[in-house]
């Protein structure tokens, strides 16, 4: 883990880790930015994700921004990650 990353989002990081341990498929970047969109800030999504995948942070910003207002994707797409996420505890990050 790298050294940037803020304290409260160290149980994000974690969980990005276990679900995406080879990291995150293009195909998976939005929706997983859009399930995680409803439980974070914008800036804490985007520092979050920037700082697991080596993005830009202003690139993954801006596509935080572009899900929050627009995208929408297949329910299928959703529940695959959504199930990628509950096997790591994602159930468990939601409550803290």
């Amino acid at each position: 883990m790298q050294k940037t990353i803020s304290p409260h989002l160290v149980s994000t990081y974690q969980l990005l880790q276990c679900a995406f341990p080879q990291g995150i498929e293009d195909r998976q970047y939005l929706p997983l930015l859009s399930i995680l969109y409803e439980h974070l800030s914008d800036r804490s999504l985007a520092q979050v994700v920037a700082e697991y995948t080596g993005k830009n942070y202003y690139v993954v910003l801006n596509d935080v921004y572009r899900v929050g207002t627009m995208e929408t994707f297949s329910s299928e797409v959703i529940d695959s990650i959504k199930q990628i996420l509950m096997n790591c505890n994602y159930e468990k990050w939601l409550s803290e």
